[in-house]
């Protein structure tokens, strides 16, 4: 599979700073990343943040209006904190609006505060998450459910609204532990890898995770997508690069690290800086996401601003790397067209 490459809209924005101002940028960004034939574009989902987070399912419908024909979806919605039903009817309009350019991304959660607001128990989040994709399958054929969980019942109820693709999207699963990148392998459509790890060589680590649990479960690497979340940002060299992101990374990953579960991203940065981010020249650049690719991955999902960063800063980024860098991995299939 040809590499793919798509940027995640991590609209989180300080409260200070003007929404309206901000949206439009990012509806601007979204349109131009089309212009420049990228594959794909991702929303978050977070609750109760110390950052203005725009809601995913009601963003994602906009972004489709501005995404041309790139696929549309979620990088990740936290399933277990939504009711399977909403997701299925959501996302099965969505994939109407879409006209099939639409994935469903999802992850179990991490912030005990967002567990706590919806009154639910963290514990459960896996068996939830897991329990929830079963019944939107389900739903999406558009034959009558009859369905009896640990969580959900239903009883002789069908969906409202078939979706656009037969079956309804994909379902990628976001995943960090061993444990659930295997049940990604047999339960989601692709696995959604997390790119920042700390934990040295975890990329191939993971990836062996999840072939394994792939083979035992008698499926096949072929045709399946396999996407990754990295934070890339390209400029002429390295070092200018390095110049103008580091800054406005640093303050996004240390806003992120006043959360308990993420205080390692303080701790870690430098590691992350020197390791793990993809922040360089076209060269560089293409080098680490040829490791990349031979470890597995075929598709490439990049942020492409941070906390403050200015716009046309975000846009220069992008521009630079679809021209120099998205060429490389394109061109023969380009040449064949």
């Amino acid at each position: 599979m040809t590499m793919k490459f798509g940027i995640l809209a991590s609209a989180q924005y300080p409260f200070e700073e003007d929404l309206q101002t901000r949206l439009g940028e990012l509806w601007d960004l979204t349109e131009h990343a089309a212009s420049l034939d990228y594959d794909s574009i991702f929303m978050i989902n977070h609750f109760m943040g110390n950052l203005q987070t725009p809601q995913t399912i009601s963003t994602t419908a906009k972004l489709i209006q501005h995404s041309g024909n790139m696929t549309v979806g979620t990088g990740i919605l936290l399933l277990p904190l939504f009711h399977p039903v909403h997701i299925a009817e959501e996302f099965a309009t969505l994939d109407h609006l879409a006209k099939g350019r639409l994935v469903l991304g999802v992850g179990a959660g991490y912030r005990d505060n967002e567990f706590q607001a919806f009154g639910l128990d963290k514990t459960r989040r896996f068996s939830r998450m897991r329990e929830s994709i079963e019944l939107i399958r389900a739903l999406w054929t558009g034959e009558e459910v009859n369905f009896h969980g640990q969580h959900f019942v239903l009883e002789n109820e069908h969906i409202g609204i078939r979706p656009y693709q037969k079956g309804g999207p994909q379902i990628w699963m976001g995943a960090g532990a061993e444990g659930s990148v295997k049940r990604a392998a047999t339960v989601g459509d692709a696995w959604f890898a997390p790119g920042n790890s700390p934990k040295p060589n975890w990329t191939e680590t993971a990836m062996g995770w999840h072939d394994e649990a792939l083979v035992e479960a008698g499926k096949s690497r072929e045709g399946r997508e396999y996407p990754i979340i990295v934070q890339l940002f390209c400029g002429e060299t390295t070092e200018s690069a390095q110049e103008m992101a580091l800054p406005y990374v640093q303050d996004s990953y240390f806003a992120y690290a006043e959360y308990s579960q993420l205080s390692w991203q303080r701790t870690a940065f430098e590691y992350l800086k020197d390791n793990v981010f993809l922040i360089g020249s076209p060269d560089d650049l293409t080098r680490q996401i040829k490791e990349l690719e031979a470890i597995g991955f075929n598709h490439i999902v990049f942020r492409p601003f941070w906390t403050g960063m200015p716009p046309e800063m975000a846009h220069r980024s992008v521009s630079l790397f679809a021209e120099e860098v998205m060429p490389r991995f394109r061109g023969a299939e380009e040449a064949g067209k």
